[in-house]
């Protein structure tokens, strides 16, 4: 039990830190406006359809590429310092041994990575919520933006709503999967800066790889390498590119579930290996 509490007690410490780190606060304005963005577009189109908001916008909201690289990147500028060493660690590391401080950051970017997510979720509620549609169903809006050109005659092409999503699920359901997968994507973003981070010694092969993962799925979404999406593992954090029933050539959400989970493994085990056989480096920022 002691030790359960340590671990928390590492990752906690962290969060604390949120209070008077630049790139949080840079995070939760950029978030902020950018929800504000895509929900005018959203009652620009209500407006011309003579139609209310909808309030499930979570799952469209980064379906469309250009808007993926602005929701993606900011997870990987929460994890971009790892192994997040400041002036206090090497007395935490020193007092709670290696294998509890790895755990309290590994679980750091877990709890982050559902942290951000959550605050997306409730964001885009608290931004329609007042003012849109209260319904456990799609509406109107959503179902026409879905099978209709309306979106792209109107000149909004951020705004995005895959028919797959709209046919296949319910709004509550919709808005669970998409925050599983989500989430999962994050994690193993965060854990893949943290395993290159800790194994080369530097604060930029991390975020240098991870970026390449962003940007390759902008070119299999929109580039023409549809072909590899099986490899793209930030394609799949919205469910047009998740197969349903079938009737596509992308990946099943069983695949993606477990490849995510499979990725986490492996590097939660790779650093832990790094950990033991590698010194980490304590000299802080």
């Amino acid at each position: 039990m002691n030790s359960i509490r340590t671990v928390f007690a590492v990752c906690f410490q962290n969060f604390r830190k949120w209070r008077s780190d630049y790139r949080i606060w840079i995070i939760v304005v950029t978030l902020i406006i950018m929800i504000q963005i895509y929900v005018d577009d959203l009652r620009k189109a209500s407006e011309f359809l003579g139609t209310e908001i909808p309030i499930w916008i979570f799952p469209f909201m980064y379906s469309q590429f250009h808007t993926k690289l602005i929701y993606t990147l900011p997870v990987i500028m929460l994890f971009c310092n790892a192994p997040f060493i400041d002036g206090n660690q090497v007395f935490v590391y020193t007092r709670v041994g290696r294998n509890k401080w790895l755990c309290g950051q590994i679980l750091y970017i877990i709890f982050t990575s559902a942290a951000y997510y959550i605050f997306l979720i409730a964001a885009s509620l608290l931004s329609t919520v007042f003012i849109g549609e209260i319904s456990l169903d799609w509406g109107e809006t959503l179902s026409t933006l879905s099978s209709t050109e309306t979106a792209v005659n109107m000149g909004l092409f951020f705004l995005e709503i895959p028919k797959i999503v709209t046919d296949f699920f319910s709004p509550l359901q919709a808005v669970g999967f998409t925050f599983l997968v989500s989430w999962l994507c994050a994690a193993m973003l965060g854990l893949l800066i943290f395993f290159c981070n800790t194994l080369t010694g530097t604060k930029f092969l991390g975020t240098l790889i991870s970026s390449a993962l962003v940007v390759l799925s902008v070119l299999v979404e929109n580039g023409g390498y549809q072909h590899i999406i099986k490899f793209s593992p930030v394609s799949w954090n919205t469910l047009d590119n998740i197969d349903v029933g079938g009737f596509t050539t992308n990946p099943e959400f069983l695949y993606c579930l477990f490849s995510y989970l499979g990725l986490i493994v492996f590097l939660t085990a790779g650093i832990f290996i790094i950990g033991k056989t590698k010194r980490i480096d304590m000299k802080g920022n």
